[in-house]
Formats: C-alpha cells, structure tokens, sequence
C-alpha cells in the first residue's frame, strides 16, 4: 500500500508539467478604445467597436518565438525591431510579475520535491506540508497575476507603449485596448495537482490510523 501511495503521488506532481506547459496559460480580450469610437461612429454608427480574444499556452508562446505558430510574423507585420526587449513601460508592475514568476517557480520546485521524496521516503507529513505549501503559493502567484492585470486593463499602461513598433503600428495600437486579461486555466490544474495529492496522501493517513485503532482493539480482546 505505501508503495501505491508514493508512486501515485511522484506521478500526480509530475503532471504539474503537462499543466504548466500544455494548458492555456493566458486568456486575453482585446477590444477598439474610446479613441476609435468617433471612427465608428462615422463608418457604422451604433457600433461600439470590435474585439478579438485569445487564449495562450507556454507551449504555443514557445512555438510563436520558434517562427512556428500563427502568430509568429505578428511583430514583424507591425514593424518591430530587433529582438524583443522587456518593455520600460512594464516598470510599474515589474514587482508583481517578478513576484507571479517567483511563485509559479515555488509552485514547481514543490512539486519536484514531492516526486523526490515519494521515491525515497514513505513519510507523510512532508508531503501534506508540501501540498498545502504548494496550493498556497498558487493563491499568491495569482493574485500577483491579477494585480498587475488590473494595470494593464485599466489603462494605465497602453499597448502601444508596450512594442517598439513603426508609426503607423503605433498609430494602430493606439486605438486598442486589453478588455480582459486574466490566467488562461493552468493555475486552477494547479492546484488541482496539490489537492489531489493532498486528498491521496491524507486518506491513506486515515486508514492506517484506522488500521492502527482496530489493532489495538483486537490486542486488548
């Protein structure tokens, strides 16, 4: 049984993986601002505007840098230069992010930590600990996310100023804005991962407490 319960708990940790990587990481909307009401207004009156919405993985922002993905020419249409820069205008919430990405981190370096102690040991209790702490820190990396999203939702922060672009990209993107940007679904297998793990662990806990109870009765008859 303690064998069963290690290994299940090494895979279910190791599927944070998967998760981190397959899974939609960001979930953006972006929609015509205030700015291009006016345009509408004259093109189409009544039309509030237009949007576009997209949902992101890891894997698919790796394919996209690879040049092999469908939005792997984006940059270039728009006339960006040169490799890609961490923009300044990203300053106000650079705390935030460092903190999202430091927690995102935590969150799988407890997981390996789970996986290498499945293997070697069949102690409980660190595995609880660990859990928790993992499911804890999911808690914090999103509401870092979503501090810095409120940023750029909120227009403090524009698009335009976020690419190093041509005039007339910029021209563009300025009548853009991000109407939603939220995490794309991999924080909650996150925490799915934890739980799980958690669930397993602990009810594996209870019934040798209860293994241990019924043979202290039968010692006693």
């Amino acid at each position: 049984m303690k064998y069963l319960m290690k290994t299940v708990n090494a895979v279910i940790a190791a599927a944070i993986f998967p998760v981190i990587l397959f899974l939609d990481f960001i979930f953006i909307q972006l929609g015509t601002n205030e700015n291009a009401q006016p345009l509408f207004e004259q093109i189409s009156p009544g039309t509030p505007g237009v949007g576009i919405e997209e949902s992101l993985s890891i894997f698919d922002m790796i394919q996209i840098a690879r040049g092999e993905h469908i939005y792997s020419g984006l940059f270039d249409s728009m006339g960006a230069k040169g490799p890609f820069e961490w923009p300044e205008a990203f300053a106000p919430i650079n705390g935030r992010l460092i903190a999202f990405a430091v927690f995102l981190v935590l969150c799988v370096a407890i997981a390996i930590f789970i996986i290498v102690w499945s293997i070697c040991s069949s102690k409980k209790l660190p595995v609880v600990i660990a859990a928790v702490g993992g499911i804890i820190s999911a808690i914090i990396m999103i509401s870092c996310f979503n501090s810095a999203a409120s940023v750029l939702v909120s227009g403090e922060i524009s698009i335009s100023s976020l690419f190093d672009t041509g005039w007339l990209s910029s021209l563009l993107l300025g009548f853009v804005g991000i109407d939603t940007l939220m995490l794309g679904g991999f924080h909650s297998g996150i925490i799915i991962v934890f739980v799980c793990i958690l669930v397993w662990t602990g009810a594996f806990a209870l019934i040798e407490i209860g293994d241990k109870e019924e043979e202290a009765k039968t010692k006693k008859k």
